[in-house]
């Protein structure tokens, strides 16, 4: 327990690091700031997903290493909601830009591509990779390059009025920014060794430590990126860098199916990794309607979108470990 609570500090510490250099990346070079939210920031911050992901998969720990990608979804929606509820006077959301529903749209995509091969639990493979994996690439890969061309326009916009600082050493910047990337990489690992060492000594399953002690300290990069974002009112910023964090965890999933070498990742994982996924689809449902909305009523009927995925995250996590403890 003690070496899970460091791994996850020092995970934490890295990818605020990793925030901060992506973000002088982004404001001095031709990246714009709504492909670093959707691409640079959100693969930055979910660096511990993906060292974990392989880790557990390295070491034959199915559960853990779905339950974390995919525990990540919720956990990044739900926190997502609840910092909605804690600015609720500021009513942020209601200034977000559709541009966001082309991420939306791929996450549901991969969300439904996963749930189908977590229940089909298709055999199908090329040199041992799952079809359901190479599938989840595709979609991630066709999906980036659709969203770079539709953001292009706007990431030219913010170029032109950007005023690079010109006593910032790019180089310097990416070098740093390698080096904690580096650190992440250690640190997630240790995550999943020690995930895995708890599910064996302590009785609870793989799946409950997956997406939700993993999981949940893998996602606090990204939960204290999109509190900084929301705080400084940059709402597009903050949603981008949670959609583009959910669609790389998905992606990482089929990153860590090339790394099980038990047979299939996706076959061999319980019934409750299924519920996960089919959970992130329902949520990213309710992230487009809310990039849809631009106005409501009164405060109440501005909240009950969040109050409701807070309420159902805690009903989920409740069912998982009660599912555990009955089993």
């Amino acid at each position: 327990m003690v070496a899970f609570i460091l791994s996850a500090a020092v995970s934490v510490f890295a990818a605020v690091k990793l925030s901060g250099y992506a973000d002088i990346i982004s404001r001095n070079t031709k990246i714009g700031g709504l492909l670093a939210g959707t691409i640079l920031l959100a693969v930055a911050t979910s660096l511990p997903e993906l060292t974990a992901t392989i880790s557990a998969s390295v070491i034959g720990n199915a559960d853990i290493a779905v339950g974390n990608g995919l525990g990540s979804i919720i956990f990044n929606i739900f926190f997502l909601f609840l910092l909605d509820i804690y600015f609720r006077n500021k009513r942020l959301f209601l200034k977000v830009s559709d541009d966001h529903l082309y991420t939306a749209v791929i996450a549901l995509l991969l969300c439904v591509v996963t749930a189908g091969g977590l229940m089909l639990h298709y055999p199908l493979s090329f040199f041992g990779i799952s079809v359901i994996s190479l599938l989840v690439v595709v979609i991630y890969v066709g999906g980036m390059f659709y969203i770079s061309k539709k953001q292009n326009d706007a990431a030219e916009e913010e170029e032109k009025k950007a005023s690079p600082d010109e006593n910032v050493n790019i180089r310097r910047t990416v070098i740093k920014f390698i080096m904690f990337a580096v650190v992440i990489f250690v640190s997630g690992s240790t995550l999943s060794i020690s995930g895995d060492v708890m599910s064996n000594t302590t009785g609870i399953s793989a799946t409950a430590v997956g997406s939700i002690l993993v999981a949940t300290a893998t996602s606090l990069p990204d939960a204290v990126s999109v509190f900084v974002a929301l705080r400084l009112a940059n709402v597009n910023m903050a949603i981008g860098t949670i959609l583009g964090s959910n669609i790389f965890n998905v992606l990482v999933t089929a990153i860590g199916d090339v790394f099980y070498r038990g047979g299939s990742i996706w076959m061999d994982t319980s019934d409750q990794t299924t519920i996960i996924a089919i959970a992130g689809f329902v949520l990213t449902g309710l992230v487009m309607i809310i990039v849809k909305r631009d106005r409501t009523r009164n405060a109440f009927t501005y909240m009950l979108p969040s109050l409701v995925v807070v309420i159902g995250y805690m009903v989920m996590i409740a069912s998982i470990l009660f599912y555990n403890g009955s089993t």
